[in-house]
């Protein structure tokens, strides 16, 4: 699996991080939370090696950058020391960027495993519910979920089932599962089951309370996307609509008193920075829609 613009192979990495270990310690200590988003972004790397992967990864594009810049200050026949100076500025900057880049992508995954989990807890709830209220035990209808088709669920239940198969107890593996994952939904379903098990409450009346939680939370993201939904169609149609029109008129006005003059190249501006504003607000409401399912 790709890990964000790492360039180098893991075991080039690990080589790396042996003589450059100053580095991953420095890094993580000024991100103590790197390790965490480490592990639940499920990318098998210690939280120092992988800062060290991250930080040469960036120098390489930074190589790049000065490269490029001292190329294009050669051809604008910029001369020394401006062209070094230019390209040990996109040295400094591009590997800076995306040395953060590569720290922060950790989270972002992490960050996106639990949407993805999110959206496929409320059905592989139900289908425990109706595995356990057939009677079926619990470990077993968690390992019937670990070989379904419940996408990052699925890999989720398979780690607690791996666990239990040697030796961990159930209550144990579905503890870890809550304190490590970031789903906060994944963790109150963990807790309330370890809760049920241990004070002997039913499981099915259980179950039944975690999916009336999903689904009341999904009306509630379904609501709150429409009302926002009504506001972001006002502001399209003023980018669509009203800003080329009065934005014209406006032009129209200024050019009788002289003050700004009407040309293809004006009305092309206006065109083009209305389309820019309507991309923008698609993909905003692109990204905020509720993701239910998939």
């Amino acid at each position: 699996m790709a890990i964000g613009f790492m360039f180098l192979n893991k075991k080039t990495i690990e080589q790396l991080a042996l003589r450059f270990k100053a580095i991953g310690q420095k890094t993580v200590q000024i991100i103590p939370g790197l390790k965490y988003d480490l592990r639940n972004a499920h990318i098998e790397m210690d939280a120092e090696t992988y800062a060290v992967g991250a930080f040469f990864s960036a120098l390489i594009i930074g190589v790049f950058a000065f490269g490029f810049l001292l190329i294009i200050s050669q051809i604008r026949g910029f001369e020394f020391p401006k062209n070094i100076a230019l390209g040990l500025v996109g040295l400094i900057a591009c590997t800076l960027a995306f040395f953060a880049l590569n720290l922060y992508y950790p989270k972002i995954t992490s960050r996106t495993v639990a949407a993805k989990i999110d959206r496929g807890l409320i059905f592989a709830s139900r289908d425990m519910l109706i595995q356990i209220s057939s009677g079926i035990p619990l470990y077993q209808a968690i390992e019937n979920i670990a070989e379904g088709d419940y996408g990052q669920v699925s890999v989720e239940f398979k780690e607690v089932a791996a666990k239990t198969r040697t030796g961990k107890s159930l209550l144990e593996a579905l503890e870890e599962m809550a304190i490590k994952n970031q789903s906060k939904y994944l963790k109150k379903m963990c807790w309330q089951l370890v809760t049920a098990i241990r004070s002997g409450t039913n499981l099915t009346t259980t179950l039944k309370g975690i999916i009336k939680m999903l689904v009341d939370d999904q009306l509630k993201q379904i609501k709150a996307y429409n009302a926002e939904l009504n506001f972001i169609v006002l502001i399209y149609l003023l980018a669509a609509a009203v800003l080329p029109t009065v934005g014209s008129t406006v032009l129209v006005i200024f050019s009788v008193f002289g003050v700004l003059g009407i040309t293809p190249e004006v009305y092309l501006t206006l065109i083009v920075i209305s389309l820019i504003v309507q991309a923008i607000i698609i993909g905003y409401v692109y990204v905020r829609r509720p993701k239910m399912y998939g």
